[in-house]
């Protein structure tokens, strides 16, 4: 038997410290080995990787990470996918009848490219998805009172929108709601509004989290959807 094991993170444990220890990690009580994860370059892109066996482990150790796309998918039992975050959103899915389970990085980049559709789309090429069938989790992320932008963004990020088809979301000039967009691509995309899961928590406001913009650091906390074994 197997299940989907979902893990949205805080500071702690840290994606730094993953990087210097290189240790197996202990995560709502289950062990998952440093050398089941995959982490992919994220380069604010909207490209998905589907992974393979051998992809596991890259990141760690002498294994380069996945170059170049900012989502990851798989249908292994016993691998297990690592987003991270300080301010963009992590997007985690998962379809329990084709047992398949996505992460992406959903910052301002490749919101404004729709990775989350690319996602899901690909959720069904390879895999046979019914969108219907997917649920996604929206984890915490920089919220639009604290996410203020250049004029010259402003007007691209929302042009982009709607050459889409999409409404800009944002209620202040100047200000970027990604979360409500993701939303929004997420409905387009076909899933169900019931299945579309949020933290509503800002990484700005909240020191639990990470946050570029607040601490300008080089940290991020670590995010992880796999198939375990149960």
């Amino acid at each position: 038997m197997t299940k989907i094991f979902l893990y949205m993170g805080t500071k702690d444990p840290d994606y730094r410290s993953l990087m210097r220890e290189q240790s197996d990690l202990r995560l709502n009580g289950s062990l998952i080995p440093a050398s089941s994860l995959v982490i992919c370059d994220q380069t604010h892109s909207d490209l998905v990787h589907i992974c393979k066996e051998e992809d596991s482990g890259a990141g760690l150790g002498d294994h380069p990470q996945i170059p170049v796309v900012d989502g990851l998918i798989t249908n292994i039992v016993g691998q297990y996918l690592l987003i991270r975050t300080a301010d963009c959103f992590p997007v985690m899915f998962y379809d329990e009848k084709r047992m398949v389970v996505a992460g992406v990085h959903s910052g301002r980049e490749s919101t404004r490219k729709n990775i989350v559709g690319n996602c899901v789309e690909a959720m069904k090429t390879h895999y046979g998805s019914d969108p219907g069938d997917i649920v996604a989790y929206i984890g915490a992320g920089v919220c639009e009172d604290h996410y203020e932008v250049s004029e010259e963004i402003f007007q691209e990020f929302n042009q982009s929108l709607v050459d889409q088809g999409f409404s800009p979301c944002t209620q202040r000039y100047r200000h970027l709601n990604i979360r409500t967009t993701i939303f929004q691509q997420l409905i387009r995309a076909g899933l169900r509004f019931i299945n579309i899961e949020n933290n509503h928590e800002c990484t700005f406001e909240n020191h639990d989290y990470f946050s570029y913009r607040r601490d300008k650091g080089n940290n991020r906390q670590i995010n992880i959807i796999g198939i375990a074994h149960e």
